[in-house]
């Protein structure tokens, strides 16, 4: 276990002592008092843009909002003139604070890429990096704080008055390491109440940190030892140890992110809060759209709602729609405003992860194959109707799942991988024999059985859960002796089999680093 996530138990087990122990409606300080506390520990004076995010969105939408709530009757262009200031505020907030983000994440990244295109004509030019360090969670509080601020220019509620309350949703320590991202109105509220104790969703809350905490300890930071050794020398490997890498990144990332998400959605309830979900047996889906809805769940709802639509349903691309239906009508036509939409999401989905080509090819990668899929859907109808094939029979929806399962291995292989050559490169020797031993790899035959055995638990729990069943309430409906010994049990097995000390690494978690 890494250095931050020491700080952040320490620091929750101090905001669960003092939650309670403070009255009812002063609660929501010691939950602020925390938050700051651990911002200030692990990002120290780099909090100052976190602060200063808060400080912008809260002014910007206080102004909005009475603007907005201004009950004088007004002309028609006295209504324009203060859509229009309304609009320029919130744009200038947004913008100064995309630029903060831009400027400490992508400013050598594409500062590099611009002098390798201009040395494409014949220049010598050398780039000079500087020497940036990203403030803890900057790319999950950035996107809470312009969707907070576009909820109150679209009058969805009502700004909040006070600013520390804002500065606690946008610091809540459970979300600001990994997510996930969070909506005011879903969830800022909640934090600012005072909840009282409550056994049951306490016990469901202890259970979820342990449960993250096994596929964090257990199957992530073990597997890691895989692909730290493969993707160190890519080129060295071929053959079932490329597929190993592929399946073993795949199973590292959800266990490490997921695993996380259940400790903060945990944490969460030890308050009374309840925070998005972020996951739903997402390789379970039976296409790449569909992954896209039960993976990071919060980070595609947010583009949906923020990229997707504004510019779907911006006047530009609604007149543009209009023209190219009246002039050519078919399904490409049809699509193509939707297509243009997606292009954006799917742009801003992976630059968010990452100033490198690879996460961009990643996020194209998807738009591609959904776009693809939305194309030939009529054609697929076609001939369906024609074959008088059911497109429900079991063959097919096991081939689908199948087909999701290979792109999401590609997938992951790109995001993965350590370059963009070396993802190419891992994925075109698959083919390639490899002669060297399995336990060559990074792993003996002890850690494969201990990785297999968390897989197939999770494998199992992932199977009840789509089955709708519940395995918290399973669990926490059973008879005393029986719950607390699965619980014991839990402990048992992280403290045993968890990949800590010597020879692992004090792994962090992977999207922390977004």
């Amino acid at each position: 276990m890494n250095k931050t996530m020491l700080i952040f138990f320490a620091v929750l087990a101090v905001a669960v002592a003092l939650y309670y122990a403070f009255p009812l409606k002063a609660r929501w300080t010691v939950l602020l008092g925390t938050s700051l506390a651990f911002y200030l520990i692990v990002s120290t004076y780099l909090a100052v843009f976190a602060l200063t995010t808060a400080i912008g969105v809260y002014f910007t939408a206080r102004a909005v909002d009475k603007r907005n709530r201004d009950e004088r009757e007004l002309t028609e262009e006295q209504e324009k003139r203060r859509k229009r200031r309304n609009k320029a505020v919130v744009a200038v907030t947004i913008i100064v604070n995309l630029a903060f983000l831009g400027f400490l994440k992508y400013f050598n990244f594409f500062g590099a890429s611009f002098c390798s295109f201009l040395n494409l004509f014949g220049l010598d030019l050398h780039f000079r990096a500087l020497k940036l360090i990203l403030p803890l969670g900057i790319s999950f509080y950035t996107l809470s704080a312009i969707g907070y601020l576009i909820d109150i220019h679209r009058k969805k509620y009502a700004a909040e008055k006070n600013f520390f309350k804002v500065l606690l949703f946008l610091v809540f320590f459970p979300s600001i390491l990994e997510g996930p991202i969070c909506r005011y109105d879903q969830t800022g509220t909640l934090m600012c109440e005072g909840h009282r104790a409550d056994y049951k969703g306490m016990l469901f809350g202890l259970q979820r940190i342990l449960w993250g905490l096994f596929k964090k300890m257990v199957i992530a930071d073990r597997v890691y030892l895989l692909v730290r050794t493969v993707s160190s020398e890519p080129s060295l490997y071929s053959g079932w140890v490329s597929v190993l890498f592929i399946l073993g990144y795949t199973l590292q990332l959800y266990a490490d992110f997921s695993g996380f998400t259940d400790i903060a959605l945990g944490t969460g309830q030890l308050f009374g809060i309840k925070l998005p979900e972020n996951f739903r047996q997402p390789f379970f889906a039976k296409s790449a759209q569909e992954f896209w809805q039960r993976w990071h769940i919060t980070l595609g709802t947010w583009l949906k709602e923020y990229v997707f639509y504004s510019v779907a349903l911006s006047p530009t691309m609604m007149k543009f729609g209009k023209k190219i239906k009246k002039k050519h009508k078919n399904h490409f036509t049809k699509i193509l405003p939707t297509g243009i939409a997606l292009l954006a999401v799917w742009l801003c989905n992976g630059l968010w992860h990452g100033p490198e080509w690879k996460y961009i090819v990643y996020g194209l990668y998807y738009f591609v194959i959904i776009f693809a899929g939305m194309l030939c859907e009529p054609l697929f109808a076609k001939f369906y109707k024609k074959t008088g094939i059911n497109s429900e029979c079991i063959g097919l929806r096991v081939w689908r799942h199948i087909r999701t399962l290979l792109i999401i291995f590609v997938g992951e292989t790109i995001f993965g991988a350590p370059t963009l050559t070396d993802a190419f490169r891992i994925l075109g020797s698959v083919f390639r024999p490899y002669d060297g031993a399995a336990l060559s790899v990074g792993l003996d035959w002890k850690e494969y059985i201990v990785l297999l055995f968390g897989a197939a638990v999770l494998l199992a729990v992932g199977i009840l859960n789509e089955r709708k069943i519940n395995v918290y309430e399973k669990i926490g409906g059973w008879v005393l002796p029986a719950r607390w010994a699965v619980y014991l049990a839990a402990v048992a097995v992280i403290v045993v089999f968890g990949a800590y000390g010597s020879p692992y690494a004090a792994v962090p978690f992977i999207y922390g680093n977004f």
